[in-house]
């Protein structure tokens, strides 16, 4: 029981501690350039056997428990990528739909609207950096 406990305290703290970001808002990395998320996860386990001292033992349980989810976990990134694209196609079709509405001069005043919306989002995001 308490290794149970010990292995889901270990997983919600690897995923706490990838979601931890500095104060420049872009996600901590382990030192050295890491060139995909393999090698980051790779980098960021070994820390973790490193750091907690984790026996051999420990360290293949923890590889199947993450090897028994990493299917899952990418079946739900590609059904989220595919709800983004429906997402997407629908925004585009509402928007072409609204516009078969609009006169020539109200479809002029919607475009100068956006740019100026955008020019807007623009100028916050400079002062955020």
């Amino acid at each position: 029981m308490k290794k149970l406990l010990f292995i889901g305290a270990l997983v919600l703290s690897s995923g706490i501690a990838f979601s931890q970001t500095k104060g420049d808002g872009k996600p901590d990395r382990p030192k050295g350039k890491v060139e995909n998320k393999e090698e980051h996860a790779k980098a960021f386990k070994d820390k973790m056997a490193k750091e907690l001292n984790l026996t051999e033992s420990q360290i293949k349980q923890i590889n199947s428990v993450d090897d028994k989810y990493k299917a899952k976990e990418e079946e739900l990134r590609a059904k989220s990528e595919s709800i983004r694209e429906q997402k997407h196609q629908l925004v585009k079709e509402k928007r072409a739909e609204i516009e078969k509405i609009l006169t020539d001069e109200q479809k002029q005043k919607l475009t100068e609207m956006k740019s100026k919306a955008i020019e807007k989002k623009d100028k916050l995001h400079d002062k955020k950096k």
